[in-house]
């Protein structure tokens, strides 16, 4: 029998953590915040994960989350 092929639990954490920062991200600019020096952030963010740099990518992440205002991109989960 073939085993399901199951996610990468860091795989799902970076994911996560991505989606938070994106979401602090977005509520930074509704405040008024110039999120474009976050851009580059944010695309070396996106080619980690490609990459299977799922580690780098989280750490990204965090660097998005605090720029947007946060302390990591896990504060989005409160």
């Amino acid at each position: 029998m073939v085993q399901p092929l199951l996610p990468d639990p860091m795989a799902i954490t970076a994911l996560e953590r991505i989606s938070a920062a994106m979401k602090l991200l977005k509520q930074a600019k509704r405040r008024g915040v110039d999120v474009k020096p976050a851009r580059p952030l944010v695309a070396e963010c996106a080619k980690a994960f490609k990459s299977r740099d799922y580690a780098g990518a989280i750490r990204l992440a965090d660097g998005v989350a605090r720029y947007a205002g946060g302390g990591s991109a896990s504060d989005g989960f409160l």
